[in-house]
């Protein structure tokens, strides 16, 4: 019986590195995408990655809202390389059907640099389907979410005079224009109030490293007079502590190398 143990141990550990070494290859590489917010142009290298996770990603950065019906997931396998925006969507989204979304041309500010309308919006469905109203596609990117990155960025950084046409912040300001103005300024007000939020929450981080850090200096400089004082009235225990704070700081140090 015992030999047959031994037989079927290293049989069983065999299987079970070789199943781990399958489950490790055969997991999909987290797809890579890069977007050009100054020259609207994306870059995706992806191998059976998710759709949806792929368009999230896409959302988050353009600045464009895609909203999607959850039966038009799937996954893809796809290289583009600084593509512009509208046409990267195009390809990504062949396998569905989709539509795209554009400002209105009644104001300057929601219009790109070329004078054309901007994309704003995108539409996705499974393919063979038409109607967006009846499939009530969500947005991939909550609203109120995104609102709170972008004020969050914009008062991150110092106001300065932005040179370069800021393709996503302008597509963002395009659709806050679209909105009701009763939505819009809730948008923003709960945006703000988190960002606020979030800032106050630093600056108490801070402060509480701060103390501790204070602390510290503290709690080390009494120890420091005490060791001052113990070498005036008490020489022969000094040396003993100093000796032993030594063998400790070496015994530390042998051990990190």
């Amino acid at each position: 019986m015992k030999s047959i143990n031994y037989l079927l141990y290293p049989m069983i550990l065999i299987s079970i590195l070789s199943l781990i070494n399958t489950l490790a290859y055969a997991a999909p590489p987290t797809p890579v995408i890069s977007y050009d917010k100054n020259n609207d142009t994306l870059s995706v290298n992806a191998n059976n990655a998710s759709f949806k996770d792929i368009l999230a990603h896409i959302a988050s950065r353009s600045g464009i809202e895609i909203q999607m019906d959850d039966k038009a997931e799937h996954l893809t396998t796809i290289t583009l390389d600084n593509v512009p925006l509208e046409k990267a969507l195009s390809e990504l989204a062949r396998q569905s059907n989709y539509a795209f979304v554009y400002s209105e041309p009644n104001s300057s500010d929601d219009n790109s640099p070329s004078g054309k309308p901007m994309l704003i919006g995108m539409y996705i469905l499974p393919k063979g389907e038409f109607s967006a109203d009846m499939l009530r596609p969500v947005p991939l990117l909550p609203a109120t979410g995104e609102a709170f990155i972008r004020e969050k960025d914009r008062y991150s950084t110092p106001a300065q005079k932005v040179e370069i046409f800021n393709h996503a912040q302008q597509r963002w300001e395009a659709r806050l224009k679209a909105m009701p103005t009763e939505r819009r300024e809730k948008l923003l007000a709960d945006a703000n109030e988190k960002r606020l939020q979030v800032e106050q929450r630093q600056i108490e981080r801070e402060q509480k490293k701060q103390k501790h850090a204070e602390k510290r200096i503290e709690r080390e400089e009494t120890r420091q007079a005490r060791l001052e004082e113990l070498k005036t009235t008490d020489p022969e225990t000094y040396e003993r502590r100093m000796k032993s704070r030594e063998e400790i700081r070496q015994g530390q140090s042998h051990n990190d190398n």
